[in-house]
């Protein structure tokens, strides 16, 4: 009995541990589920070595990705129209070359059913 009430202890423990990662580690990116249910590539508060090659965005649902604006202090914003393509729960555009810098990223998305959806993330380029 005390082997399995150890054991059930123990399960407990590491699946606690493995679901609340340690803050505080810089240059780490972890796609988290938002509240909205949306996870996108760069993620929110991302800090990526680079310009990212894309971005793209996961839906609970099939949507159709219109727009990313990206817009960075001191620079016009960049529109970038996401070509024709089927709804799909997951979605994505190819990104312009992006020089270091901090970033928005709005995006907009709309359902076959017609229900519109947008969005904004922040991230860092390297």
């Amino acid at each position: 009995m005390r082997i399995f009430v150890l054991t059930a202890v123990l399960t407990v423990a590491g699946a606690a541990a493995a679901q609340d990662p340690p803050a505080g580690h810089a240059g780490m990116q972890q796609s988290t589920l938002a509240p909205s249910g949306i996870v996108t590539t760069p993620a929110d508060g991302a800090m990526t070595n680079g310009s990212p090659e894309r971005f793209s965005a996961t839906f609970p649902h099939p949507m159709i990705l219109k727009t990313v604006t990206l817009t960075a202090e001191g620079q016009a914003p960049i529109v970038v129209a996401a070509p024709p393509a089927p709804a799909a729960a997951i979605v994505s555009v190819a990104l312009p070359l992006l020089a270091p810098g901090a970033y928005t990223a709005v995006w907009t998305a709309e359902a076959p059913d017609g229900h519109k959806m947008s969005g904004s993330i922040s991230f860092m380029v390297h």
